[in-house]
């Protein structure tokens, strides 16, 4: 079966979508380049269908590349699962585990923690990490993604992130977390600085 070309991608695109698309076609042009730069994507306004449309774009263009390019995709919902464990769930379990000696809890914990630093290794180690429906609700959404940005931020390696929300309904978002805005100005700063932004 024949693959669909990046232009043909394009061309099928809505029309909102081409823009960016064509940029990002860009960009996974000189590819080797932009993550020497640690340079990634902050795009808004991307609900499901058109984070998909993105998402499979950047997966044809990443699949392409020789040698191959390590790129870790990861919905929202994957991640929110991640942050709960690492976050609240593994500390609920360990005082849990203290205080009660059962094998099979002890067993949970161990397979806990394993999963939970798999996921978190994929997430510092691809050279390109692709976070798509980001939408924090919890404190521990926002602790786990400030850490995350943060490191890959110093590591000077590419993230993209695809957000549903414009820019000021995210900023409400992290501000109901986080009245100071701590968590906020420091992912738009890291991800300005280092990204390219897309609505």
């Amino acid at each position: 079966m024949k693959r669909v070309s990046d232009a043909d991608q394009i061309d099928q695109a809505p029309v909102q979508d081409r823009d960016l698309l064509q940029r990002m076609s860009l960009y996974f042009d000189a590819i080797d380049h932009r993550l020497e730069q640690g340079q990634g994507w902050f795009i808004f306004n991307a609900p499901s269908n058109r984070a998909r449309r993105i998402a499979d774009f950047i997966g044809y263009r990443t699949s392409e590349h020789q040698p191959a390019l390590e790129t870790y995709f990861l919905p929202w919902r994957d991640f929110s699962v991640s942050a709960y464990v690492t976050e609240v769930g593994l500390s609920q379990l360990e005082a849990e585990m203290e205080r009660h000696e059962d094998d099979r809890l002890v067993k949970e914990v161990a397979l806990a923690r394993q999963v939970t630093a798999s996921t978190e290794s994929r997430m510092l180690d691809a050279d390109l990490v692709v976070l798509t429906g980001l939408r924090p609700k919890s404190w521990h959404e926002a602790t786990y993604l400030d850490r995350l940005v943060d490191a890959r931020y110093h590591r000077k390696q590419a993230t993209i992130l695809l957000t549903p929300e414009m820019p000021g309904r995210l900023e409400d978002d992290f501000r109901q977390l986080d009245p100071s805005s701590t968590f906020w100005e420091r992912l738009f700063e890291r991800m300005y600085e280092t990204s390219l932004v897309a609505l």
